[in-house]
């Protein structure tokens, strides 16, 4: 096994709440025929939440975002490259969890997944892709709050640095596959740096406790500018999802960024299909697609940090539904985007480069945020 629990960790006390900034009125869905954005691509009726700032509410160039629903209410969690971890509560603009992870010396975390606990799978929890520390992090939800968030030892901690099967160079994401009770029951982890591979770990459960056991990958690196070289060539897939489909067969979905597209492949690690091109010269193809999330209409929204817009696509077709966000930093404008997802009927984008959340609603995005892309009890 690999990984084990930190005793202790598990702060679930009172939760203390801190108002953001620059939370205004939420559009009202626009009506048929209605367009989300101008001509341009700019959003239209998009409200800010957050502001650059190293304090509680503020954002220092965020690089996670994964939402959820706790109590009912509408959150996103959310992590900048202060090492911090802030949920907020979108309904009200309130900060209802902040913490930092435990180390940062050789730098932040770049992906967040909410899903059940490996602990007690009634229990939701966020796994942090702990990049630059080569490991992937566990905390139970609720987030506990301080205004001076310290370092904070997860409930389960797993990885170290190396090229060997079940080691890390550069962890991006966490993708959960859940049992029929809804535990997990394996770990999906994305990764770059020379490995630029999804490894794929078992839950295990014995007399010892619970623990991770590495079990295969899915890709390979690769060594063109193109992805040619291999059907399975991947450099730097930041992004991953398991979609379940129809007839309840199960596939990874992930974001091949610096080949500028997205690849289908089977749990068994063959490719089904691509999405995109490192070749499109098309100014509208898309551009180092970072975030991912996956609908439960069969479609997905793709967050291009290269194109500065989140891109709506069919899953099956490849075929693109609409693109929101121009480059800017005014409202309705984005730079360098790392993630957007659906929740109650709202698309919620972590606009990186401007240290903010926009929301808005789009007459053409009917479905919710899928269990298997995280963030959805």
């Amino acid at each position: 096994m690999i990984g084990s629990m930190t005793a202790g960790c598990r702060n679930l006390g009172g939760v203390r709440v801190v108002c953001v900034c620059a939370l205004s009125t939420l559009a009202v869905l626009p009506g048929c025929g209605e367009r989300s954005t101008d001509a341009s691509g700019r959003i239209l009726n998009a409200s800010v939440l957050g502001e650059t700032g190293t304090h509680v509410g503020q954002f220092v160039y965020p690089r996670g975002m994964d939402l959820f629903l706790m109590d009912g209410r509408p959150m996103a969690v959310i992590v900048d490259k202060t090492a911090r971890l802030q949920v907020l509560d979108l309904d009200s603009g309130s900060v209802v969890g902040a913490i930092k992870t435990p180390e940062w010396d050789q730098g932040m975390p770049t992906g967040l997944t909410v899903g059940p606990s490996l602990l007690d799978a009634q229990k939701q929890a966020v796994y942090v892709a702990d990049t630059h520390e080569h490991r992937v992090l566990m905390y139970t939800l609720p987030l506990p709050f301080a205004d001076e968030p310290g370092a904070t030892e997860p409930a389960f901690a797993f990885g170290s640095f190396g090229r060997e099967p079940g080691e890390f160079v550069y962890p991006t994401d966490i993708a959960l596959r859940l049992n029929a009770d809804g535990s997990v029951r394996e770990i999906y982890v994305s990764e770059y740096g020379g490995n630029d591979r999804v490894s794929v770990f078992a839950v295990e459960h014995d007399d010892d406790g619970m623990g991770v056991r590495w079990e295969r990958a899915i890709g390979v690196a690769s060594e063109t500018v193109d992805g040619s070289d291999d059907p399975r060539s991947l450099s730097r897939p930041q992004s991953i999802a398991i979609r379940r489909l129809a007839d309840g067969s199960e596939e990874l979905v992930l974001t091949d960024a610096s080949h500028h597209r997205m690849g289908r492949f089977t749990l068994d690690g063959e490719p089904i299909a691509w999405i995109g091109s490192a070749t499109d010269t098309d100014p509208r193809a898309m551009r180092f697609p970072y975030g991912l999330t996956l609908l439960d209409d069969s479609t997905a929204l793709v967050t291009e940090f290269g194109g500065c817009v989140v891109r709506h696509l069919d899953l099956d077709s490849g075929e693109t539904i609409e693109r929101y966000g121009a480059p800017g930093r005014a409202d309705g404008e984005l730079a360098t985007p790392w993630a957007a997802g659906v929740i109650d009927g709202k698309v919620v984008v972590l606009d990186s480069g401007n240290s903010r959340l926009q929301m808005f609603r789009a007459s053409g995005i009917t479905g919710e945020q899928h269990a298997s892309s995280g963030g959805r009890p």
